[in-house]
């Protein structure tokens, strides 16, 4: 009886050991990249943070502390790339915007702001929440537009049931907004046509080829560089068979340029 007894306080005290340890391992590929991070090992923390990505699931913030150990290690375009992945899933991450304002200032190209003034509005009501957010605050307003529309059909008082009518009015015209704004945002956070050039330097095409003499280059940008993908066309008949990708450069310029030069953001 008493070995029978040792041996459940064995077993026990085992399982008490891995119930502790294991939930401390699963939590170790962020925790380890951040204290890499603060030892000043960033080839580690860059590592380890993908790793953590691939295995954990993204997030805005560990995209905004990937593209940090990227511009640490001098790494100028994949830092932007994932500080945009990183406003991507939260357009309200403040110290992202900031950091890719920085860094985005310390590129060759700098950025060029050719967006209408309805566009930058568009922008900044979207960029306002997450798509989440914003369609939790539809269903918020919706849920009042069933509120005051009730209130308008059931209360007896004339002056509270005019009240409730335009009340109604209003939620169910800032449902409607919010439906549109939301599905804008969703489809943003899921539009994968934006890209960052990768390579130190890249000369684009006039045509989804190497530019065989002058009158073939397009333009020549650096790193860091963000372009929008419109078009792609895979080269047949050519060793490995290159994926080439139409772009537009700043709303304005179009060109082709090699896939392995960019990454989708």
């Amino acid at each position: 009886m008493i070995k029978s007894n040792i041996s459940r306080h064995i077993v026990a005290a085992l399982m008490l050991i891995i119930a502790t340890v294991f939930p401390a391992v699963a939590q170790t590929l962020a925790e380890q990249a951040d204290a890499a991070y603060t030892a000043d090992d960033y080839a580690t923390a860059i590592e380890l943070y993908n790793r953590a990505a691939a295995e954990d699931g993204t997030s805005s913030v560990l995209f905004y502390n990937l593209g940090n150990a990227y511009y640490r290690n001098g790494e100028l375009g994949k830092a932007i790339l994932n500080y945009r992945r990183a406003l991507r899933l939260d357009p309200g991450n403040a110290d992202a915007l900031a950091n890719l304002e920085f860094v985005n200032s310390k590129i060759i190209d700098k950025p060029v702001d050719n967006d209408s003034l309805t566009d930058k509005i568009s922008d900044r009501v979207i960029n306002l929440m997450t798509a989440d957010g914003w369609a939790y605050t539809t269903a918020a307003l919706f849920l009042l537009f069933i509120l005051f529309t009730a209130g308008y059909i059931f209360v007896n008082s004339v002056g509270l049931r005019k009240a409730s009518f335009f009340l109604a009015l209003i939620f169910l015209f800032a449902s409607i907004f919010g439906v549109v704004v939301s599905i804008s945002a969703a489809n943003r956070q899921l539009d994968n046509n934006d890209a960052v050039i990768l390579s130190e330097s890249v000369q684009l095409s006039t045509s989804p080829r190497h530019p065989k003499d002058k009158s073939e280059e397009a333009l020549l940008l650096h790193e860091g560089t963000c372009v929008h993908i419109i078009d792609s066309l895979r080269v047949q008949g050519v060793s490995d068979n290159p994926l080439w990708y139409e772009v537009t450069v700043n709303k304005e310029h179009r060109a082709w340029i090699n896939s392995a030069d960019v990454e989708r953001i």
